[in-house]
């Protein structure tokens, strides 16, 4: 049976973001990062979460006492170590949000980080304590949102995006985003059949903890 093509129109600047844990490695971890980066990853994303004493750490839960997690300063050594990679901020706790734009201007990378994970009840402490760090506004599902209504909130709230599950992306949402001059960011793309979903809707960014595997698709089924 042919292979069924996409056409590349719209794809031109399509990035792609190594999820934390991507290529099989632990969530969270350097070398995930590193792995990602050299799959071909333009961004990795990390989840940000704060200990007990407010310091900004990496976890997807809630930090427990005793254990010990990753700092985000070692997120930022290595993006000052990968000039042009950014970093996609997945935030998880907002409680001490004010903390990451000097630790992010120390380390001379403010210019490549951004914000994932605020949903609208996130925004305005996002706004308060990081003023200066780009957001994308979460959106789960916007079947379930609506599409006007989750593009109109997003550029009300003055995000730069629209981060999406795969489940609700869909054509009509990239192209309304884009004339109101907003991104769409798709996530978690694991498989060929997703990314050839993702791909048919022409976002602007996939994540997947299978970078190679966006890009070999692409190579695929793109042209």
């Amino acid at each position: 049976m042919a292979a069924k093509f996409i056409s590349g129109k719209g794809l031109e600047n399509l990035t792609v973001t190594a999820h934390s844990g991507c290529m099989g490695l632990p969530d969270n971890s350097v070398e995930s990062m590193e792995a990602g980066v050299k799959a071909g990853a333009q961004m990795v994303e990390i989840d940000l979460s704060f200990d007990s004493l407010g310091l900004p750490v990496l976890s997807h839960d809630k930090v427990k006492e005793g254990e010990k997690y990753c700092p985000l300063s070692d997120v930022f050594e290595f993006l000052a170590s990968h000039p042009g990679i950014k970093a996609n901020v997945d935030v998880k706790d907002t409680s001490h949000l004010e903390t990451v734009p000097g630790l992010a201007k120390e380390y001379s990378v403010a210019d490549r980080i951004f914000f994932t994970g605020i949903c609208e009840k996130d925004v305005a402490a996002a706004k308060e304590k990081a003023p200066e760090i780009p957001y994308y506004l979460n959106a789960s599902c916007s079947r379930i949102f609506g599409i006007k209504k989750t593009v109109k909130k997003a550029r009300e709230l003055g995000a730069i995006g629209i981060n999406t599950n795969y489940r609700g992306l869909s054509k009509r949402l990239v192209t309304e985003a884009h004339e109101e001059g907003l991104l769409v960011s798709v996530w978690t793309v694991n498989s060929v059949r997703t990314a050839k979903f993702a791909l048919e809707r022409k976002p602007d960014n996939i994540t997947s903890r299978c970078p190679d595997l966006i890009f070999d698709t692409v190579k695929k089924y793109v042209r």
